[in-house]
């Protein structure tokens, strides 16, 4: 099988994807995005690209750490299944942090 779209470029698509998937109207789109996980599936021929971003359903935890209080922000993941032949998002499955 020949791979026309390489890990970058499956990376690059997949924050795309993210960002045009999951914007919220007037805000922006996610925060502290991260490359989490990247892998190929020889079977599916699909780059399995793992995004993570601060939950921002969890606003009032930062007022928290800003008045000393030790709290970890909650993260979403998100496995984006890549094609590799043509960079089309495949499938979107939620992931357990």
């Amino acid at each position: 099988m020949s791979e026309k779209v390489d890990a970058q470029t499956a990376v690059k698509l997949a924050m795309e994807f993210a960002r045009e998937i999951y914007q919220e109207e007037g805000e922006s789109p996610l925060q502290a995005v991260r490359v989490e996980e990247v892998d190929f599936s020889e079977t599916e021929g699909w780059w399995l690209i793992t995004l993570g971003w601060n939950d921002q359903a969890f606003k009032e935890v930062l007022s928290a750490e800003m008045a000393g209080a030790k709290s970890k922000i909650p993260r979403t993941y998100k496995v984006f299944h890549v094609d590799a032949k043509d960079g089309s998002l495949k499938k979107i499955k939620g992931k357990e942090s």
